[in-house]
């Protein structure tokens, strides 16, 4: 009976993250931080995570828990997602002020070759977010994401474009699956009344 409990707290855990909402958070996100770049304000883009997180509770109770109804999980499913979380934002913050880092001081570094390269370097380091996200949620889209994130940043920063358009841009195709899988998410699950 136990192990047939896990198994249902695994499918429901993996299930828990495909209503679109975190995509959506995500793409908010990145396009966030690219327009903060685009206007020299990188330390605004490093607070949109901060502004997001508080909107996260009251939409998912909002937009999703009157579809799906509450989910709470074991205390051991809960201590191990609060500790990733935790391990994530701190691995945010840190690949965060590196790129800032990286992206200020290059040319006291010496760093002439691959300074274009420098300019992908947000975005690469957000896609390495993605791919850890994937695996936090079991959401193997955040992989695509990544990989979008990834190649907007090498494709971008060949290109000659500067950190802030290219995070830009890369929003606009996560955007547009973000809200594609949320809209369906909302159609499938109709607020109990509203299918009528």
């Amino acid at each position: 009976m136990l192990n047939n409990t896990h198994a249902i707290e695994r499918r429901v855990f993996r299930t828990f993250w495909a209503d679109g909402l975190l995509d959506l958070f995500g793409a908010v996100g990145v396009f966030g931080i690219g327009m903060a770049w685009t206007f020299d304000l990188v330390v605004v883009g490093a607070l949109v995570p901060a502004v997001l997180v508080p909107l996260w509770q009251p939409l998912r109770q909002r937009l999703i828990e009157p579809r799906l109804g509450l989910v709470e999980f074991s205390e051991q499913r809960e201590r191990r997602n609060n500790a990733r979380l935790l391990t994530t934002a701190l691995f945010g913050v840190g690949t965060l002020i590196l790129v800032v880092a990286l992206y200020f001081g290059r040319t006291r570094l010496g760093m002439d070759a691959p300074v274009s390269l420098i300019a992908g370097l947000p975005a690469i380091l957000l896609a390495v977010l993605g791919i850890v996200t994937a695996f936090l949620t079991a959401s193997p889209r955040f992989l695509a994401y990544a990989a979008i994130l990834g190649g907007f940043g090498i494709g971008g920063a060949a290109y000659g474009l500067e950190p802030g358009p290219i995070l830009v841009l890369a929003s606009v195709p996560i955007s547009v699956a973000a809200l594609w899988v949320f809209l369906h998410f909302l159609r499938q699950n109709p607020v109990a009344g509203d299918a009528a």
